[in-house]
This record gives C-alpha cells, structure tokens and sequence, in this order.
C-alpha cells in the first residue's frame, strides 16, 4: 500500500535565489545609508531602508513596469510611518506592501501574456507573500537587535553594525517572497487542453496532445527571449492557436462514434433487409411502412456521410494548426543570436508571420466550408427539381341553374291567357 504526500515545488528557483542575494546586497547598502543619515542629523529607520531596498532589488519588468515598480518600493512601505501604529505593526505593514511588489515584479518579468506553457502567480500569491513577509520582518527586526547587542560588546564599527543589521532584516524579507514562486496558477490554455484531452480519442487525441506539447516548447524557447511586444503578440497567437485547436477536437469527439464503420455497415444492413421485406410484401399498406423507413435510414446513411466529409476538413484543420506550431517551434530555436537587437527583430518578424498564416488558415478552412455547403445545398434543390412530381387532378364541377322565385313569379301571368286562346282555336277547327 503507498501513501500519496502532497508536494510542493519551488518555480523558477534561480529567479528567487537572485532576488535573495541581490536582497542582501541592497540590505547592506540600506544600512550603510541609515548611519550615514544619522550622522547628518536626519533619522531615516534603518527598517524602512531595509525593507524599500529589498523591494527594490527585485523591480523586474519593461521600462514602464520598473518605473513604476520603483517608485511603489519607495512611497508604499513608507507609509505605514504616518499612520501612527505601533512599531511592529508600522514593521509589519511596510513588509507586507514590499512583499505584494515582489510578486507583482515577479509577474512583470516576462509579462502576464508573455507567459506560455508556464505558472504565474495569482491572488492566493499576493496575499501569502504579504503575510510571509509581514510576520518575517518583525522576527527579522528582533534577531538585527539582538545581533546588534552582541556586535557592541566585542566593539564592532557602527557602520559595520549597521550594514549586518540592514543585511538580517532584508534577508528575512525577500525569503517571504518565496510565496510568489510556490503553488502558482497553471497556464489557462495548458489546463484548458489537459482538462479536454482526456475526454478526445484515437486522430483527434494524438493532434490535440501533439499540439499541446509543442505549445510547451514553444513556451520554453520564449521563456529565454527578452520581453519585447513582440514576444507578447507571438505568445498570445499561439495561445489562441493551440486553444482553437484542443477546443475544435472537443466539439468533434461526440461525432466519433457515429462516424464508426460498424455503425454505417449496420446501417446499410438494415435498409437492405427493410427493402427486400418491402419488396416481398403482399399488402400495399405494410409494403408502403417498410419502404419508408428504407427510405429513412438511407437519409441517415447519407448524413452520416456528409458529417464523414465534414470531420475530414476539421482533421485537415487540425493537421494545418499543429504545423504551424511546428514551424514556429523550429524558428524559436533558430533564434541563436546573442544581440538582443537582433533577437527582437527576428521575433517581431516570426510573430508577424505566425499570425498572418494562423489567420489565413481560418480564412481559408470558412470559405472552404462555405463553399463545400453551398455545393450541398446547390445539389439537393437540383434534386428536388428534377424529381417526378404527381400529377394535379383538377375537379371542374358543372354550373347548375338555380330557378329564380321573382322571375316565375313575373311568368306565371302571360301563360294564363294562352289557354282561352288554345280552346278556342280548336273549336273553330
């Protein structure tokens, strides 16, 4: 019997031990900077100094995102400062705003749309981060005092005193920014396609797996690129691309079934036999029943295959879809050049390109459907028009004459003097 433990992986380890050693650094220099501030009669809290250098340290992104990542390191941690709290909880504060910044320059790094086939951090991040580092600053701060008494008994330098107590304090800041590397959010088309390949088979499955691994390298070529707009434009592209892909396979899965050649061979067996019991039928009514429902399986038969034709172009759209992943697989690892000039044009070239043809396919793949449609349809009204229709039988009925009662009414006075007039007649012959 084994017992299944729930692990938790570090990401991006390298990135994290950076931020801490370049946190160290930083940390010595913001307790250089307190003593000097001291000297010169302007108390700055070596605290603060150390918690702003840390955040700091770790401003990651594009211009903009480290103009203004700095800009927050220096004015947020400060804040707490005014809002007359108590020492650990002012401590506490300035840490927790340091420790969402790291997370957030840790996700400006290579941009949020710039991330392909790999975690980023989520909101469940920002707050663990926070709260890491708020509790570690307060104990930072008592193990600097603490260390900060011993170095004055064996008569250490201020300055010196002041640079290990910035280094402590920043050290046990930035190892609360382990919460930005640790349970992040999966990549939203990498759990999109693992959540519906399993649900796929046989052609479709194996292209929809195949697509999704060539997601994942193209993601870890792009990981090593610097972060420009045009790296962005490419991951969003293929992004799109491998999703349609896996989305396309998923609403065509339920077709597989109908589309077996066991079901249309069964099929056709059952019109054969319902047309031959129709044809050996002796009584008009029964044989009329039989032949049509002949006449119904043979329209299922051929709706059977006219959805056979229609997987065929989706298989083809498939295949077309994963070759161009391929090809831009096959261009990010081309990109060996070490001048991030050059590197930047060849990939504002590639992500141009990618999309122009990704966005040809679909052009081509609707016009080709439309056309084989209306093809479809052109072919059963010639059909309906050519069929033989049954005869109209027009029934033409006789006019009768209705005696009118005024008109026989204005006769019956003439005919009465014509009988004297007959009497009479026959007396003088």
């Amino acid at each position: 019997m084994t017992e299944s433990a729930a692990v938790l992986q570090l990401h991006h380890r390298d990135a994290f031990e950076r931020n801490v050693t370049r946190a160290l650094a930083a940390g010595a220099g913001a307790g250089a900077v307190a003593y000097f501030t001291h000297r010169v009669g302007a108390d700055v809290p070596l605290s603060y100094l150390a918690i702003a250098a840390t955040s700091l340290a770790c401003v990651r992104g594009d211009r903009t995102d480290r103009l203004l990542l700095g800009a927050l390191s220096v004015l947020l941690p400060a804040a707490p400062w005014g809002f007359g709290l108590p020492h650990a909880w002012t401590l506490a504060t300035s840490a927790a705003f340091a420790g969402a910044l790291m997370v957030k320059a840790r996700l400006a790094e290579k941009g949020e749309e710039g991330s392909v086939g790999a975690g980023r951090p989520g909101l469940f991040n920002f707050g663990v981060a926070a709260l890491a580092c708020a509790g570690l600053a307060v104990a930072g701060f008592q193990v600097a005092n603490i260390l900060a008494v011993r170095l004055s008994d064996i008569s250490t330098p201020p300055l010196v005193a002041s640079a290990v107590s910035g280094v402590v304090l920043a050290l046990f800041v930035a190892i609360g920014s382990v919460a930005g590397h640790l349970a992040l959010r999966p990549d939203p088309v990498e759990a999109r396609c693992e959540e519906l390949i399993p649900t796929l088979a046989g052609e479709l499955q194996s292209l929809a797996t195949k697509a999704l691994g060539l997601y994942r390298q193209c993601g870890r070529s792009l990981s090593a690129l610097p972060r420009e707009p045009a790296r962005e434009e490419l991951a969003r592209t293929l992004a799109q691309l491998t999703r349609s892909a896996v989305e396309l396979a998923s609403e065509w899965t339920g077709v597989e079934a109908q589309l077996e050649e066991d079901t249309q061979t069964g099929l056709a067996q059952q019109v054969a036999e319902l047309t031959e019991s129709a044809a050996q039928a002796k009584d008009a009514i029964a044989r009329r029943q039989l032949e049509l429902a002949a006449a119904s399986l043979g329209e299922e038969l051929e709706r059977l295959e006219e959805l056979k034709l229609r997987r065929e172009r989706v298989v083809a759209k498939l295949k077309a879809q994963v070759a161009l992943l391929e090809r831009a697989r096959v261009a990010l690892i081309g990109m060996r050049s070490g001048h991030v000039q050059v590197k930047a044009a060849e990939l504002s070239a590639l992500a141009r390109k990618v999309s122009a043809l990704s966005t040809a396919q679909g052009d081509e793949a609707k016009l080709a459907d439309a056309v084989a449609t209306g093809a479809e349809l052109a072919q059963q009204e010639a059909q309906a028009a050519t069929s033989p229709k049954a005869p109209l039988r027009f029934v033409v009925a006789t006019p009768v004459a209705v005696p009118d009662a005024a008109a026989n009414a204005e006769l019956k006075p003439e005919a009465e003097p014509k009988e004297p007039a007959r009497a009479a007649e026959r007396v003088r012959s």
